[in-house]
């Protein structure tokens, strides 16, 4: 036997009431819940645009002042890697 705090109302109108003011509560809650996430939503768009441009601007600046992230893709057809080393051990020697 299900226990409740206080018990449903045996008055059908009352009854009728509840049940209207539940599923305005219910729409009202799912229209927040849709309002915040497009509050967080839109934040979010606009921090990553700011984020995007911020980037922009810092490539933009290195690249007048001279740097360079590396060659510009499609540049560069090589797959050779050229470097100098010196071997300090060997295991054999050891």
């Amino acid at each position: 036997m299900p226990q409740y705090i206080t018990p449903p109302p045996v008055n059908p109108l009352s009854r009728l009431l509840a049940g209207i003011f539940a599923v305005l509560a219910l729409a009202g809650a799912f229209f927040f819940g849709i309002f915040v996430l497009a509050l967080v939503a839109g934040l979010g768009l606009i921090a990553w645009l700011v984020f995007s441009i911020r980037i922009w601007w810092i490539r933009r600046k290195f690249a007048a002042d001279g740097y360079s992230a590396g060659p510009e893709p499609g540049t560069d057809k090589s797959d050779i890697i050229d470097a100098e080393y010196t071997v300090l051990s060997r295991k054999d020697e050891d």
